[in-house]
């Protein structure tokens, strides 16, 4: 009925287009994919924020002396980090040497 030449070409359409009609599960895939990371971000500010307000809560919880010594404590500490971020001494000399920055 069909001649060979026709065969051929049929099954070459055939394989060549098979694959393409199997690619819409990935797009479901990955759509389900943002949502459960829109999902977890979303919980994990949620999270953050709760820890703020628990935070606030205690120091409003404290007397003014200790939220006093709190706040000293804090810009303590705070100058404390603030020295330790900055690079050792030999690369600040080397990129100054060099001009970078």
């Amino acid at each position: 009925m069909f001649n060979k030449s026709f065969r051929y070409y049929l099954l070459l359409f055939l394989l060549v287009f098979l694959p393409l009609t199997s690619c819409g599960p990935k797009y479901k895939a990955a759509k389900s994919q943002r949502q459960m990371e829109k999902r977890t971000e979303q919980r994990r500010k949620e999270g953050e924020r709760a820890l703020n307000q628990g935070r606030a809560r205690h120091v409003q919880m404290q007397s003014p002396e200790t939220r006093q010594r709190m706040k000293e404590t804090r810009k303590k500490s705070d100058r404390l980090l603030n020295n330790k971020k900055r690079k050792p001494f030999y690369v600040r000399w080397y990129n100054s040497i060099r001009g970078r920055r």
